[in-house]
């Protein structure tokens, strides 16, 4: 089994430690480096680039919004999962459009970080209720009734995979609930995502709200 290679961030030298050895203590995971800041990061990084890295928002020298954008221009592979106290729906939102594949409160049951971590290897990215609802609630404070579907429109069964999408549904639980091959599920997000002009789940979810594709309850 190839195990998950893993890189974080935490000023926090007593919590980073902590992190490291829970992380370490899973057999499919592998902690390749850990930083002090984002600065850190990035030249560990260049070094010896991991699958996935655990990113903390508020850090000295080079923050997580800095970090998180030079992650995703010089590293795109690399998926980036961000860890914070803020849990403002207009954080979640900025930091789910540049490219993070999680946005998670440091709060969580540890075990909910550890599915978090093989959701988005193996999937890109983890979404969950929590993430649901913030988005809902940044959408809500948006006041726009404007509809932006000018591109082709999308196949009845294209609308069935974005709705099981914006629930949070991972492409295997889709494809196993509709009787259908993982490939065909990606085909269609594909699609989804061309038609839409969505870059990622987050934009995804606006885009369906919005088309009242989806309930905003």
């Amino acid at each position: 089994m190839e195990q998950i290679k893993i890189m974080l961030t935490e000023d926090q030298l007593l919590v980073r430690k902590a992190l490291v050895s829970l992380l370490d203590d899973q057999p499919d995971f592998t902690v390749t480096g850990e930083a002090y800041n984002g600065k850190e990061l990035i030249e560990l990084i260049k070094d010896n680039e991991p699958h996935i890295v655990l990113l903390d928002i508020d850090m000295p020298v080079m923050n997580g919004h800095q970090t998180l954008e030079v992650i995703k221009k010089r590293f795109p592979n690399v998926k980036v999962i961000m860890l914070s106290m803020h849990t403002e729906p207009g954080f979640l939102n900025e930091f789910m459009s540049n490219g993070a594949s999680a946005y998670l409160s440091k709060s969580i049951d540890i075990e909910i970080l550890f599915e978090a971590i093989r959701t988005v290897n193996t999937e890109g990215i983890y979404f969950n209720k929590d993430l649901a609802r913030a988005l809902l609630n940044g959408i809500k404070r948006e006041k726009t009734n404007q509809l932006f579907f000018n591109e082709p429109p999308l196949s009845s069964k294209e609308l069935v995979i974005l709705k099981e999408l914006c629930k949070g549904k991972t492409n295997k639980v889709i494809a196993d609930e509709l009787h259908l091959s993982i490939n065909t599920i990606d085909f269609h997000r594909g699609n989804i995502y061309i038609k839409t002009k969505c870059k990622n789940i987050a934009e995804l979810v606006k885009f369906a709200i919005k088309q009242e594709l989806v309930s905003i309850h």
